[in-house]
């Protein structure tokens, strides 16, 4: 290809070693072939993606964890814009804010917040993209107690279809920010950063496990019926 100078950051393609790993998603059901995957670590890189991709007319899809059921993060003779390697985290005590670079997993997430003494509001599987879990309203197993993962989120930072940098806040682009809080990523630009308030530290989490093992079809149907 003789048009891949034009993308920055780590280019693969097609027939390349490291292609078939590159180019799989986290559902293996789904099979798809991508003209190129670009991992971007900077916002040039993503600018740079966004503008190539519509100057020589190829679609786009945008990829962070991966963990896109259906596939939407991937797609046949597109270019991938992989965040997945954005992997800053800055903590300011003084202000309770964490920035998250968007390649950042849940379980990343958990551990860098965690070993400082703070919980997060994120979500059920560690290597979910804390990106796509946040920008898709952001559900998980301490929500009645913290909140939706999007109800922590204070800025954000993405590239648009000009391959500008906007950021989007209560006080600064609050309409983009608004529909960023849950209407899914990707819908409005590529997102590089996303910058949460957390909540006060905890000295101790205590996790709950009911386990019934070696039950009927009927008992698991009752059971179900009388929990609802």
């Amino acid at each position: 290809m003789t048009y891949s100078h034009m993308l920055t950051g780590r280019v693969v393609w097609p027939g390349e070693p490291e292609y078939d790993e590159a180019r799989q998603g986290f559902n293996r059901a789904i099979q798809q072939f991508p003209l190129a995957v670009n991992y971007c670590r900077s916002n040039e890189d993503v600018a740079n993606a966004v503008l190539w991709a519509q100057s020589v007319g190829v679609p786009l899809r945008i990829r962070g964890g991966g963990h896109n059921y259906e596939g939407f993060s991937n797609g046949d003779g597109c270019l991938v814009v992989d965040v997945s390697e954005r992997k800053g985290l800055e903590l300011d005590e003084q202000k309770n804010l964490l920035k998250v670079g968007a390649g950042v997993t849940n379980g990343e997430l958990y551990a860098y917040a965690g070993s400082r003494g703070y919980p997060f509001p994120g979500g059920t599987c560690p290597t979910v993209g804390v990106c796509g879990y946040a920008t898709g309203g952001g559900w998980g197993l301490s929500c009645r107690y913290l909140g939706l993962g999007c109800d922590s989120l204070e800025e954000l930072e993405l590239v648009d279809f000009r391959g500008c940098t906007v950021k989007a806040g209560r006080n600064e682009n609050a309409d983009l920010f608004w529909a960023c809080r849950g209407a899914g990523g990707g819908n409005f630009g590529v997102i590089t950063s996303l910058t949460f308030r957390l909540p006060q530290k905890v000295e101790r989490v205590t996790l709950a496990e009911v386990d019934c093992l070696h039950v009927t079809i009927a008992e698991q149907e009752r059971f179900l019926l009388l929990w609802q």
